[in-house]
């Protein structure tokens, strides 16, 4: 553990073995970093992509973030009402935790039973107030909108026995929950920590109240230590640190960013915030906080301030430091000044309980790249800061930041409420052994390695496999074939495994990029296998590379051998996964009834489909004709027939050579619904068909006009799907039927109101009542308004009505089918809205949960 400065300390340092976070501008600690290596401030806006109360007209700009709607409720199996219950604050920290310890290198799940500690700042509640507001308060919300649950659902889901505490001091409150962590460390209350803080603002009353007034900025910039400070802007973010002693994380082979030294905290007392006393204050607190650690206040070469962003309080903030630094510098001619002043808040706003994090990430990521930040928008500096042979600077730009000959980096952060809870935290450079450094010993043999990366979606998977490609092109050439192997073994034990999957089998450091290269293309390369996991996969074929690799990409348990000549491979800093999640708002206020990002995130997948249970064809004169031909499973709703779909439905509104689409089934099915695993999905609250929006979407989104040719039988959601075509035509022989309360599941994917659309109220009331199957036959002679015609002739009728319409003005066609579907479209929202409201009641009776679970084992 030998480093410069560290038998200074009466204590041992703590480590910052993982990080993550999300911040106004960058999702992700890389995209913080290059935020502010470029210099960059964030644009205040006023979000519309959430509710908020009075409407986003009425709310000030702030520095936000983008999706706080959006939670992987699934993956943390929580069900979708109690998603919709909860504060986004406790997704957020909830998510970013997990990501901190997979950071680590390390799988979350591998911490049960142990005594992790789990501390955050955070401080309001908009969530709760919005959702009384609404009339959509429920029993689940009492406990999903508790400030107090914000640590403890972590320690919940994690299994975890240490301290459990949300820590409320305003704006220091995460260098406040950064303390107890530390102090639980050291006391043995805990082996290691999960600390941060989180804020989310969806009140415009709380963006504005989280300002004392006149602090608010009037230019609408965080212009910190500049002399044209003219006050703040209020910001949001989530940030989490994984701490561990600095011997506990050498010995578990943990990545070490940086670490803890010290953290002191204190209050200003009585009087005006930045008055003589306060300023006396906040040095005392410093000089105490470096005496207890070991440290000077001299040898800090970063030091992030709290930054009022005001003329007065920025000098008053540069005092207060001078005073704390006067001592060490007393009688010593002047130098140059060697420490660089900063705020992460002129990049990111202030982010309230989540400012301090957010300032802890920002110098832990200038101590480990050598990187001092500058403050981006820099004028001219605060007057305060020109003192004869003081050793402050503020600079605009990003500058290297050289090692001090007599030690190790430190930087400090200072957190200052307005309340007056005042922090100051001390961090330092570790400068030991690092991953992939040759420590420690033991030969690495040249071998082919699985590198196993896993996501929540297609597209979660190829944006993690370019992380990771971006990660090997900033370590250059060094590492060989000891960093391909410690990137194989913490891929493989340092992860929770996601449903899809890819490994890529390489035998060095180049061969693995030049795989990453080719995985968006979905190369054909047999050292690349991507699959996706099933229940009850068979095991491995053999115990080679890729017999492994090819049981875990389907779904299967494998044990994977350690060479013992291979030594003791470490953890790295890795991309972890995103979560794949969709949007868990109160129903009442929806954003919009566009498809959701999570919709998105599928048409992004679709476009890179290459399946073959459904077929795009010419039908002639305009015509395309899309063939569902998985008749195997009757043309159930799997993923990869509804990418299908949904790949075909792309590639007509793309083509300009077709005028309208014709939808068919292959076999004795046109389409059956959902299938089983997405029925237990959805009864067990794992999933929800608004997951899947384009399903119900697609037929009425496309721009042409759409003729559904169900000449095999249809039912469920399978018969609601066909029933979106504008013109449909039946076969007489074949059997229909909206038999959702067969199962006692009352009807979804919007046929309650589409059905009575399309059939009549009585028709269809007595089709989803009695979950009955009819004829087409039957349909005709109880008046359906389509054509009903021998099985034999459906896709003929079909195909010639299409040419029919094919032949008129195109433009006009299209402006006739968008008003048709529009109408349907607008109201489809709250279609879908009331029925869902109805099924989270319907999917807790035991007696359709048994049926379903029959129905499940019987199609499987």
């Amino acid at each position: 553990m030998s480093q410069a400065g560290l038998g200074r300390g009466a204590v041992e340092p703590v480590a910052v073995v993982g990080m993550s976070g999300v911040f106004p501008g960058a999702d992700g600690i890389e995209a913080l970093r290059d935020l502010l290596e470029q210099g960059r401030r964030v644009a205040p806006e006023r979000p519309a992509d959430r509710p908020s109360e009075g409407g986003s007209a009425t709310a000030p700009p702030l520095c936000c973030i983008h999706g706080v709607g959006r939670f992987d409720a699934a993956f943390f199996g929580i069900a979708p009402i109690d998603a919709e219950q909860m504060d986004p604050q406790q997704r957020l920290f909830l998510e970013q935790a997990w990501s901190a310890v997979e950071d680590a290198g390390q799988r979350p799940g591998g911490l049960a039973g142990g005594r992790l500690g789990v501390f955050v700042g955070a401080q309001y509640g908009d969530y709760a107030r919005l959702l009384a507001a609404a009339g959509e308060l429920r029993a689940q919300g009492a406990t999903g909108n508790a400030l107090a649950m914000i640590a403890n659902r972590v320690s919940y889901l994690l299994g975890v026995h240490g301290p459990s505490e949300t820590v409320s001091s305003g704006e220091a409150s995460s260098l406040v929950a950064l303390h107890r962590a530390v102090a639980a460390i050291r006391s043995g209350q805990c082996d290691a920590a999960l600390c941060g803080g989180v804020n989310i603002l969806l009140r415009p009353e709380t963006a504005v109240r989280m300002l004392e007034p006149g602090d608010a900025s009037p230019s609408g910039q965080c212009r910190v230590l500049d002399a044209a400070a003219d006050g703040r802007v209020a910001g949001e973010g989530c940030g989490v640190l994984f701490l561990k002693p600095l011997g506990a994380a050498l010995a578990d082979r943990n990545p070490v960013h940086a670490l803890i030294r010290g953290v002191g905290v204190g209050h200003r007392g009585g009087g005006a915030q930045w008055d003589a006393s306060a300023i006396d204050a906040l040095a005392d607190l410093l000089l105490n906080a470096h005496t207890a650690a070991g440290t000077a206040p001299r040898s800090l070469g970063l030091l992030e301030t709290s930054g009022s962003a005001t003329l007065a309080g920025d000098a008053a903030e540069v005092a207060a430091l001078h005073r704390a630094f006067t001592p060490q510098t007393a009688g010593v001619a002047p130098t140059e000044p060697d420490c660089t002043l900063g705020s992460v808040k002129a990049a990111i706003g202030d982010a309230g309980p989540a400012a301090g994090i957010a300032a802890i990430i920002k110098a832990v990521l200038a101590l480990r790249e050598g990187r001092r930040y500058g403050v981006p928008g820099l004028d001219r500096p605060n007057p305060g800061l020109a003192r004869d042979g003081g050793p402050f600077v503020v600079h605009r730009d990003s500058r290297p930041w050289p090692r001090p000959a007599d030690g190790p980096r430190r930087a400090g952060v200072t957190a200052v409420s307005a309340a007056g809870t005042m922090a100051h935290a001390i961090l330092e450079e570790w400068t030991g052994p690092v991953a992939g450094d040759g420590v420690p010993g033991g030969r690495v043999l040249p071998r082919t390695r699985p590198v196993l990366l896993s996501a929540g979606s297609e597209a979660g998977l190829d944006a993690v496999a370019a992380a990771l490609r971006g990660w090997l092109l900033r370590q250059g050439d060094a590492g060989g074939d000891r960093l391909l192997r410690d990137i194989a073994h913490t891929l493989r034990t340092g992860r929770t495994d996601r449903p899809f999957r890819l490994a890529l089998l390489a035998s060095s450091l180049g061969e693995l990029a030049v795989l990453l290269d080719a995985v968006p293309a979905r190369s054909a390369d047999p050292r690349i296998l991507r699959g996706h996991a099933a229940a009850g996969s068979s095991g491995p074929s053999g115990s080679g590379p890729e017999e492994l690799a090819r049981a875990w990409v389907a779904g299967a348990a494998v044990a994977w051998p350690v060479p013992e000549e291979d030594g003791a491979p470490r953890r790295l800093s890795l991309p972890v996964p995103p979560f794949a999640g969709r949007s868990h708002w109160y129903r009442k206020v929806e954003p919009s009834p566009a498809p959701s990002s999570h919709a998105a995130d599928w048409a992004e997948r679709a476009r890179r489909w290459r399946g073959e249970t459904v077929a795009l064809e010419s039908g002639g004169e305009g015509v395309a004709l899309v063939v569902l031909k998985d008749a195997r499973n009757r043309n159930m709703f799997t993923e990869d027939l509804s990418l299908g779909i949904l790949a075909a439905f792309q590639a007509i509104a793309a083509d300009p050579s077709f005028r309208v689409a014709v939808i068919t089934g292959e076999g004795p099915a046109f389409a059956m619904g959902g299938s089983p695993q997405a029925l237990s999905d959805i009864v067990e609250g794992r999933m929800s068909y608004t997951d899947f929006p384009f399903l119900y979407e697609c037929l009425l989104r496309c721009p042409l006009p759409v003729v559904a040719a169900m000449q095999g039988n249809a039912s469920g959601a399978g018969f609601v799907f066909g029933l979106y075509a504008d013109i449909v035509v039946l076969a007489e022989e074949a059997t229909y039927a909206a038999n959702f309360m067969t199962f006692g599941l009352t009807p979804g994917f919007g046929a309650t109101m589409l059905l009575p659309e399309k059939l009549g109220r009585g028709l269809a009331a007595e089709m989803m009542l009695t979950g009955g199957a009819y004829s087409g036959a039957a349909l005709r002679e109880r008046g359906v308004p389509f054509p009903v015609v021998p099985r034999a002739r459906v896709l003929d009728h079909a195909l010639s009505t299409a040419r029919g319409l094919a032949a008129l003005p195109a433009g006009s066609l299209r402006l006739m089918k968008s008003s048709l579907a529009g109408d349907l479209l607008n109201r489809l929202p709250a279609a879908v809205d009331a029925e869902l409201s109805v099924q989270r009641k319907t999917y807790a009776f035991p007696e359709v949960r048994e049926r379903v679970s029959r129905l499940v084992t019987r199609l499987s």
